[in-house]
């Protein structure tokens, strides 16, 4: 046993070139699998372990529920947690402000009252809390316990705004950046609420937990959460799921967890791959070997030991790197989140206990067992072959009868294919494992080029560096001031006012979108987006699109779609009815009627129609009924610009304003996370494939030097030399190239798919990887053709004498 040991140290020392890369190929294993394993587990153990501080306690919630629904709950056992909360009206503000009040169950079970920074929540009529930007907002800077405040505060749009004093009694921690045009809540008493709101008009959120006696998972819950809300007289649409917090506490979802299992496998398919493929490349030269010691009377379980030894030995060194490496990529990972998560939560809980030991030894199991399962037809090989067979063996088995069709001229192409055809098996073998390597960068370049910080922000934002936005409202009756078709009228987005951005230092470009308002038989207010071919184009492309949506044929049949396909069914219409409206701008209101021909998934509209059919409809006045104007400039000069536009707008109502940068940083915490992950994988993915190429190449070389020897004796130049090493790289290259796109388009595509379908953000319309594939053509084909280069100064520099004796 300790010869054979021997032997296939020796084995290995003597084949430095075959060692290194097998080594630096099961490193490279054991790192992917090690620390997607410790990320996958570091990840679900943090949100586990805080998932009470980041995401409240509670199943889910009811919307618009009543006294008696609520009563209805309270003899059920299956609730064993119940808490109201109500929305108590707005504050005028040039911010979206409103008041709520929440029992203290709520207070609990959404883990606000750990937020609390100082003070109490309320609990006299008058008294309020708030986050410091909530009293900015209003205008108090320095806000202090017990200080008063005034604010203007109604019910509903159907009343005015009254002025009203409340004392401050607590301030919450901030738990969340401040983004562009968020919304702001202050907190008040449950006198305040009762008070203002009589018995029959109020109207509750019903935060609920259920019993662990019902045996829910994370999948189940919500059917029985919509199951008991049918029985207490609830509609089951208006349950609303805490989804994260039951994900981490009832069970992990295992689609979610299958998705690193999936990962890992196509990890260890492709190290099996690679790593058999470098041992079969270089049969050849080391069956040979193989046949001696067998002729010295090696049984066929010593040679199958030797080769298993040979490839296991290969594994001391590189795994615990790999480890250790795995560890290190998981902290940084996990430091980066964690740090990043801490905005959006509560104080949590940072452990250091995200390495988990079985799961680093099972990591350590799949990659013996990757070795061994790579080993498997190289030590059938070797035990098989009789001595006599060893010194005649070429790696391709039997070789079939037939006439071998010469040619009267050689040259190096004719060598190359020559060489290529007599070894299929080695050719095809080497092609399709640097074909899988390149499927899996298509693959993964596609994940990573659809997650687009820039491109989802466009979502909101198409256009420019800035939106300006008609603020209003549709049921405003206290204020009809604020309603659409007042503001349309007062028209706040004039001619002017575009002039005056255009003549902004800086600015580039601006462009304008139209916008109508309609009244429907009912009398009901709704507005009506016009969309320019480019926008409804975009549109027309989004998720949630029904029906046919069709520019040129819109356009001829004057149609009009809804805006939000979710909610089509409330509107009372179908696809193909015909809708009835007062279409109205500045010029007034005119007759329409005509074909709903589709819906958007979501715009900036109830309705939509086509640029064209406004302007059919009479509606062609380019400075009038002005809803978006987009300000484009150079990104140097986004905040001088800012500050003009901002400056043009103070003396305006009914308007908001919304910069590209600013829904790129709202994005930009979520989203680099997922893109690091993305390019870490494509990183360690390219590693190994530029491995398994020098391998091949090295390997070929290595196993050939006799016959170029020979070659080169009988008359091939150095330059032809140069050329056939060259092409045959290429000619590997080229296949591999050719399986990627072949096989990794497809998956890279139905990747995209299941992530639109998911609701991935940035997930929307699909951006074909293409300067991504012409990046990955373009460095193989430069790394094979360095390598050619290197290899073939290599071969020179041995004499032909030494390498005809080789």
């Amino acid at each position: 046993m300790k010869m054979l040991t021997r032997l296939a140290l020796n084995n290995n020392k003597k084949n430095k070139a075959r060692s290194i890369l097998i080594m630096l190929v099961i490193f490279l294993s054991t790192t992917l699998l090690s620390s997607i394993a410790l990320i996958c587990y570091g990840s679900l153990k943090y949100q586990k372990d805080n998932v009470k501080e980041l995401y409240g306690t509670f199943y889910g919630a009811y919307k618009g529920v009543s006294e008696e629904q609520i009563a209805e709950m309270r003899k059920r056992s299956e609730f064993t947690e119940i808490g109201k909360s109500a929305v108590c009206g707005e504050v005028e503000s040039e911010a979206t402000v409103s008041l709520q009040w929440m029992s203290e169950e709520v207070g609990m079970m959404t883990n606000l009252k750990e937020q609390l920074e100082e003070g109490s929540f309320p609990k006299a009529q008058n008294e309020i809390a708030g986050e410091r930007r909530f009293f900015q907002k209003l205008g108090y800077e320095n806000v202090k316990i017990g200080d008063e405040i005034k604010l203007s505060y109604r019910r509903s749009n159907q009343e005015k705004y009254q002025e009203t004093t409340f004392v401050v009694s607590g301030i919450i921690r901030s738990i969340s950046e401040e983004l562009e045009n968020q919304a702001y809540v202050g907190y008040v008493s449950e006198d305040f609420y009762t008070t203002h709101f009589s018995e029959n008009a109020r109207r509750y959120m019903a935060y609920f937990s259920l019993s662990e006696d019902l045996g829910l998972n994370s999948e189940t819950a919500e059917i029985e959460a919509k199951e008991l809300a049918e029985k207490c007289g609830i509609d089951a649409e208006n349950v609303a799921m805490n989804k994260t917090y039951l994900f981490f506490v009832l069970s992990p979802d295992m689609e979610s967890i299958m998705g690193f299992i999936l990962i890992a496998i196509v990890v260890v398919i492709f190290s099996v791959l690679v790593i058999y493929n470098i041992f079969q490349v270089g049969i050849v030269e080391k069956i040979q070997e193989y046949g001696k010691i067998k002729a010295l009377g090696a049984t066929r379980g010593q040679m199958k030991a030797l080769v298993f030894r040979e490839g296991m030995m290969l594994s001391v060194i590189p795994t615990p790197l790999g480890i250790l490496a795995g560890i290190g990529i998981s902290c940084l990972f996990m430091n980066y989140w964690i740090s990043n998560m801490a905005p959006f939560g509560a104080e949590t809980k940072i452990s250091a206990a995200y390495i988990s030991v079985p799961l680093l030894l099972l990591c350590v199991l799949a990659v013996l067992a990757t070795v061994w399962i790579a080993l498997k037809k190289p030590m059938s090989t070797v035990k098989k072959v009789s001595p006599v067979e060893a010194f005649r063996y070429q790696g391709e088995g039997k070789r079939k009868k037939g006439i071998c069709k010469g040619y009267a001229v050689m040259s190096p192409n004719r060598m190359m294919m020559a060489n290529l055809a007599m070894n299929k098996k080695r050719t095809v073998g080497t092609m399709f494992t640097m074909g899988l390597s390149c499927v899996l960068f298509v693959v993964a370049v596609n994940y990573t080029r659809n997650v687009d910080i820039e491109y989802a922000a466009r979502q909101d934002l198409p256009f420019g560096q800035f939106q300006i936005d008609l603020s209003y409202s549709t049921t405003d009756t206290a204020y009809p001031e604020n309603n659409l078709d007042s503001v349309l009228k007062e028209n706040p987005l004039d001619a002017q006012l575009v002039k005056d951005l255009k003549s902004i230092e800086g600015v580039t470009e601006v462009k304008i979108g139209k916008q109508l308002y309609a009244h429907d038989e009912k009398g009901e207010l709704h507005s009506i987006a016009v969309l320019d071919r480019k926008l409804f184009e975009k549109e027309s492309k989004g998720a949630g699109v029904l029906g046919t949506v069709d520019y040129e044929k819109a356009s001829k049949d004057n149609a009009i779609f809804n805006g939000w396909s979710h909610f089509i069914a409330d509107t009372g219409y179908e696809i193909g009815d015909t809708v009835s409206f007062q279409l109205g701008g500045m010029q007034g209101e005119i007759p329409y009627q005509g074909e709903l021909q589709g819906a958007f998934g979501s715009i900036n509209g109830d309705w939509a129609i086509t640029e064209d059919t406004y302007k059919n409809l009479g509606f062609a006045d380019a400075e009038e009924n002005i809803g978006t104007i987009w300000v484009d400039c150079k990104k140097s000069e986004s905040k001088n610009v800012e500050a003009a536009i901002k400056e043009l707008l103070e003396n305006k109502d009914h308007y908001e304003l919304s910069s590209f940068e600013g829904e790129v940083e709202s994005l930009d915490s979520m989203m680099a996370i997922m893109k690091i992950m993305g390019y870490s994988f494509l990183l360690l993915i390219g590693m190994i494939t530029f491995m398994n190429m020098a391998n091949t190449m090295i390997l070929n070389v290595i196993t050939r030097k006799r016959e170029l020897g020979v070659l080169q004796a009988v008359g091939m130049t150095n330059q032809q030399l140069n050329k056939m090493l060259r092409n045959e790289g290429l000619l590997f290259t080229l296949g591999s190239i050719v399986i990627s796109l072949v096989v990794g388009i497809p998956a890279g595509y139905g990747l995209f798919l299941y992530g639109k379908k998911a609701g991935l953000t940035g997930f929307d319309v699909y951006h074909f990887p293409g300067v991504e594939i012409l990046v990955m053509i373009f460095v193989l084909a430069v790394l094979q053709i360095g390598l050619s280069f290197m290899l073939s100064r290599n071969v020179k520099k041995e004499s032909l004498i030494d390498r005809i004796r080789y």
